[in-house]
């Protein structure tokens, strides 16, 4: 139909050829769309079954997804397009009955499921399956396109569950708002795990992901303990500490700003939302990670907790840094007026318990039982909606 329509000098198998050789290189980057992470977090979380239903062969799915992991971790079923129960492609209603027959749903039940699209051919399909479908369409397709759609929203931020009888979104309002550092508004995860990665490498191991979910958050010595004892390096805690360091020293400088961070910073401070970081790292390197090219930003929060802090005693997960950080605003509100952002389980863990409500954007490799916990799920900051917890909107979206 491609080579048809734009009168092409090609074989049809040559265009799937050329195409698939580009599909190949793009597909593990693709981004995930706005409110996506919101809403299955919270769907998952509330005990609602949900699955994907994509035309996406299995070897295409595995390319696009495999930067989401934790995300596509919180469905309970994937339904891909050459699944031998699809015997059809859409706009036959084949891919979402069986979707819903794996989540519990046939016959006349199969009603009871709410598709989500965002092409014509996949509406029709959900409709010729007896289902409602919201669509969230490409702002360039035509209006009449949308006709057929239960109804249509420009995208997931502006689904309105309760019009479907799901949970609605639990948040509350806030009025501070308390930030962890690495790896939430600065790329140094990225930068810890390549050094470690070559250190453990001269010993011939890899690194072991579940172990670093374990360990982030917590206090470089106490984590440099732990990396020896459950790598069994030949070092002591303090000599791999200094190896460590030496490195990431060098690195610190140069680290950047993550994706929407600059933007939500400027936008709180603006409107008097008073902001806090509460980081384990000890003062002098959150320093050297900030004072080359980020003194402007970080001089907007109202103060800093370090791990080095003279009244922390106990790193995350326990609670203290957060507590001690609402302590520290001026007019020190109750713990359920602060809303933390974090990227570690054990930072959520630690804001939760502080009676807070978190914000997780978590490295995209974190499982289901770590995303879980938390209030909200983020891909990036980027996506954040600031009205989702009362706070004021960005002025495009007033």
């Amino acid at each position: 139909m491609i080579v048809d329509h734009y009168s092409l000098p090609l074989e049809p198998e040559e265009w799937v050829m050329k195409s698939t050789a580009v599909y190949k290189e793009l597909f593990p980057s693709v981004p995930t769309l706005p409110g996506v992470a919101k809403l299955v977090h919270h769907l998952a979380k509330s005990g609602v079954p949900i699955a994907v239903a994509t035309s996406s062969s299995t070897s295409a799915f595995n390319l696009k997804t495999s930067n989401h992991y934790g995300l596509f971790s919180l469905f309970h079923q994937i339904v891909t397009g050459d699944h031998e129960a699809v015997k059809n492609a859409k706009p036959a209603p084949d891919i979402f009955l069986h979707a819903a027959e794996l989540l519990g749903f046939k016959g006349d039940t199969a009603a009871d499921c709410l598709v989500v699209e965002d092409a014509p051919l996949g509406v029709e399909a959900g409709r010729n399956a007896g289902m409602q479908v919201v669509m969230v369409p490409d702002p360039r397709l035509h209006s009449s396109h949308t006709d057929a759609a239960t109804v249509s929203v420009p995208n997931l931020h502006a689904l309105k569950l309760q019009d479907f009888g799901l949970p609605p979104y639990p948040y509350k309002p806030v009025t501070h708002v308390i930030f962890d550092m690495d790896g939430l508004l600065l790329n140094t995860q990225t930068m810890y795990s390549s050094v470690s990665a070559r250190i453990l490498a001269k010993h011939g191991k890899e690194p072991d992901f579940d172990f670093k979910m374990k360990v982030i958050g917590r206090r470089s010595q106490e984590v440099a303990s732990m990396a020896v004892e459950h790598y069994q390096l030949p070092y002591t805690g303090e000599e791999y500490l200094q190896i460590h360091e030496s490195e990431l020293h060098a690195l610190f400088p140069t680290c950047d700003l993550l994706p929407g961070v600059e933007r939500l910073l400027k936008h709180l401070h603006s409107n008097n939302v008073k902001i806090a970081v509460a980081t384990s790292s000890a003062r002098n390197i959150m320093e050297m990670k900030t004072s080359t090219k980020h003194s402007e930003i970080f001089s907007l929060f109202s103060h800093i907790v370090t791990g080095c802090d003279s009244e922390l005693e106990k790193s995350k997960p326990h609670p203290q840094i957060y507590d001690l950080a609402r302590k520290r605003f001026s007019d020190s509100p109750p713990a359920g007026s602060c809303l933390v952002f974090e990227d570690a389980p054990n930072g959520v863990e630690a804001g939760i318990a502080a009676g807070m409500q978190v914000v997780m954007i978590p490295h995209h490799k974190t499982s289901k039982e770590y995303l879980l916990p938390a209030t909200q799920l983020l891909s990036t900051m980027a996506d954040f909606q600031p009205q989702d917890f009362g706070l004021p909107p960005f002025p495009s979206d007033e």
